[in-house]
């Protein structure tokens, strides 16, 4: 049976962009385009699993666009990871809004393209996202739990984080 009418479509709404310095970041990125950008906010991610290498926290320093979608998602982190060297400087990820984050995890592994990683808020928890593998053009999508939505939208709405 298949889940077509089930199936919400996917809100495309950031770019993730790896940087090597963040504040040297949003200073080009607000000059050159024009926009404001959120106060940058430290992201502790209790566990992130990746798919060659043991399940561990990890943390993240991001700003947001101020603008409406989709929000450029400027992104420092240091360690081994896809958020960090060699992936500065370059769009990591099309950030879509995921309504059931366990769903799309089982849809993608029984098509063979298990995500390269996923993070949880706690073990056996739902994920809150889910980061595939690159393309042939070096793209990934990052599947995010809309869960998450709310307090993104009030970061972004504020410039300050709730």
């Amino acid at each position: 049976m298949s889940d077509v009418g089930l199936t919400i479509p996917l809100i495309f709404f950031r770019l993730g962009i790896v940087v090597p310095d963040l504040d040297a970041a949003i200073a080009r990125f607000a000059d050159g385009l024009g926009i404001g950008f959120t106060d940058p906010v430290t992201q502790r991610i209790p566990l992130m699993e990746v798919s060659d290498r043991a399940t561990r926290s990890f943390e993240l320093t991001t700003a947001m666009s101020r603008t409406e979608p989709p929000y450029y998602e400027l992104i420092q982190a240091t360690g081994d990871s896809i958020f960090a060297s060699p992936a500065t400087k370059k769009v990591l990820y099309y950030g879509c809004w995921e309504q059931d984050t366990e769903r799309r995890l089982t849809r993608l592994a029984s098509r063979g393209v298990p995500p390269e990683v996923i993070w949880r808020p706690a073990p056996n928890a739902a994920p809150t996202a889910l980061f595939t593998r690159p393309d042939r053009t070096g793209g990934r999508i990052g599947y995010l739990s809309a869960q998450t939505r709310p307090a993104l939208e009030e970061w972004v709405r504020t410039g300050k984080s709730p």
